[in-house]
């Protein structure tokens, strides 16, 4: 199982084709949260991950880090403390069965997912630029 933060947007792969996409920054953890290999944490309590930080980070690896700031799509963060499995994310994520199956996939979170306590946070922090949720093109995306 892993915590840390995601991106999750959906991709048109033809007019009646979707996937969805979650762009991961995650650590392998126990249940109580204890990162079993080594991780540098960018959160400012110190376990976990920051958006804006770790995509800045990103910005040399692929072109959809160059193409939009941070907050571009809609975002969220899996929190795993005490035994306690918590997902926050912006409330259009958990409209999408698929995105939130795809979440636990790559968290790999299929063997707690009863577990799981989802957290529809519609707050500034996880507000995002575009309604990505609503299909981008996979030609848009591709790296170079």
């Amino acid at each position: 199982m892993y915590k840390g933060i995601f991106w999750c947007y959906l991709t048109c792969f033809d007019d009646d084709m979707f996937g969805v996409t979650v762009l991961p920054v995650k650590v392998k953890c126990d249940l109580s949260g204890s990162a079993l290999e080594d991780a540098e944490f960018s959160s400012k309590s110190g376990d976990n991950f920051n958006h804006e930080i770790e995509w800045e980070k990103r910005k040399d690896s692929a072109r959809i880090f160059r193409r939009h700031p941070y907050n571009y799509y809609p975002r969220g963060r899996v929190e795993i403390k005490n035994g306690k499995i918590k997902i926050f994310a912006n409330p259009v994520i958990m409209e999408e069965p698929d995105a939130m199956e795809s979440i636990i996939k790559a968290f790999e979170l299929e063997e707690v997912k009863d577990m799981i306590f989802w957290i529809a946070d519609g707050s500034k922090h996880y507000c995002f630029a575009v309604d990505a949720m609503s299909g981008a093109f996979l030609d848009d995306e591709d790296d170079e």
